[in-house]
């Protein structure tokens, strides 16, 4: 499958931002605080750190065989084609996660504009940033560049207005920490991992970059460390300035509103609510489609699913289903936190399979292990695979005991269904 090599390393950047900064600060950062009350920055600190072990790994293999598909490319060169696709199927699934980034704009839209219908504000903005990316990569990319930039603004004036403010004595007392215990500070943790993760899909354009080799890891490491920067400071405002129960279960508009000046709290909630749910809209769309292209060329899927704009070198139908995915949720009525420990803990599930790829990658393919840029050793890669493997088990722990009885059911058959499709349809993969 050859697509056009035209994304360098500020577009890659770029999408990896998008990713990463979107529903975690703007939408989730209110359901954190309810878990974790004063001690959010160091449940930010620790989820990005957490996130770039997991995802240095990824990011080794990127280096050694970058790809169109790349994570599903990685898995099944290694690990074989069954379990290839296996991840492929629950990473699809997942893609219902693309909802939160849609009714977290929404939140954000009705903030300036009550009167907007929040199921429709998501539907619409959903549907924009399909057809955005239904003329290209490139010109994804590049309205994700001046997004970003907008975004950055955005956070910067909340940082800037409201840092000074701040009563930093609660962040020291002990009966202010950790209201929860230790289990809600790991639960807020386990919901921050979509703030502080997620770099690592740019994998999945691997194929479409001018200088993958080194353009790749740079990217996912250096656009979760700038992420987690910005998250530590916004969350301090956040949490720091108004009561607690004011912040619980709400997004950054509630204290925006009450430490930005009228002119620069519009500028805000454009800048930083709106558009950092866009761009990880649009960051979805850009990179979703390109390990379910290969899996069509592999006779996993239809070919009638693969085809490819000769204009405008975009898989229009795979960009449908993915749209579909992203729509499910939002017409069945779904809230926010629902979706977000649904989706993750499948996140956890499939994010295993990666990792464990990693773990036995030199053994696998020993010849394309030697030509990573990453100065990693067999052992060193090993170690890091397996510390992220445990990482892994206990997020996904802790996001599932917060999932409910038809939540588990919908996974176990799904699970099921994909396990039934892979042995039906194995007599027709291409050896």
């Amino acid at each position: 499958m050859e697509l056009k090599r035209s994304l360098n390393f500020w577009d890659v950047f770029s999408i990896a931002m998008g990713q990463v900064i979107g529903s975690g600060i703007m939408v989730l950062i209110g359901i954190g605080i309810g878990f974790t009350a004063y001690a959010i920055p160091f449940a930010f600190i620790l989820s990005a750190t957490l996130s770039i072990i997991k995802q240095l790994p990824i990011a080794f293999m990127g280096s050694a065989m970058p790809a169109t598909g790349g994570l599903y490319v990685y898995c099944k060169r290694i690990l074989g084609p069954k379990v290839g696709f296996f991840y492929l199927a629950i990473l699809t699934f997942t893609h219902i996660l693309i909802a939160l980034f849609a009714l977290g704009f929404s939140q954000y839209a009705i903030a300036l504009l009550p009167q907007l219908n929040p199921n429709l504000t998501a539907i619409g903005i959903m549907l924009l940033f399909y057809v955005v990316n239904l003329f290209g990569v490139k010109q994804a990319a590049s309205i994700q560049k001046i997004m970003i930039v907008l975004l950055l603004c955005g956070l910067s004036s909340l940082i800037f207005f409201g840092i000074l403010e701040v009563d930093y004595k609660n962040f020291v007392q002990p009966e202010k920490l950790l209201p929860q215990g230790w289990y809600g500070f790991g639960l807020a943790c386990v919901v921050l991992s979509f703030s502080t993760g997620g770099a690592q899909y740019i994998s999945e354009l691997g194929g479409e970059m001018q200088n993958p080799q080194k353009d790749l890891p740079r990217a996912i490491i250096l656009s979760t460390a700038v992420a987690a920067v910005f998250f530590a400071l916004v969350s301090i405002v956040a949490v720091g300035i108004l009561p607690i129960e004011q912040t619980a279960g709400k997004p950054l508009a509630e204290v925006a509103k009450a430490i930005l000046p009228p002119s620069i709290y519009v500028a805000f909630i454009v800048g930083a609510g709106l558009f950092a749910l866009a761009t990880s809209i649009n960051s979805t769309f850009s990179w979703a489609t390109k390990s379910l292209l290969i899996a069509c060329d592999d006779g996993w899927l239809p070919k009638s699913l693969a085809k490819v704009n000769k204009r405008f070198n975009t898989p229009h139908v795979l960009l449908t289903v993915i749209l579909i995915f992203g729509l499910i949720p939002i017409l069945a009525g779904k809230d926010l936190r629902y979706i977000i420990m649904l989706g993750g803990g499948l996140v956890f599930i499939y994010d295993l399979i990666p990792l464990i790829a990693a773990f036995r990658f030199a053994k696998k393919l020993p010849n394309v292990f030697s030509n990573a840029t990453m100065n990693f050793s067999e052992k060193k890669l090993k170690i890091i695979s397996a510390i992220g493997v445990l990482i892994l088990i206990g997020q996904g722990s802790l996001s599932f005991s917060d999932i409910d009885q038809s939540g588990w059911l919908l996974v176990l058959l799904y699970i099921s269904f994909v396990m039934i499709y892979i042995k039906l349809r194995t007599p027709y993969i291409k050896k």
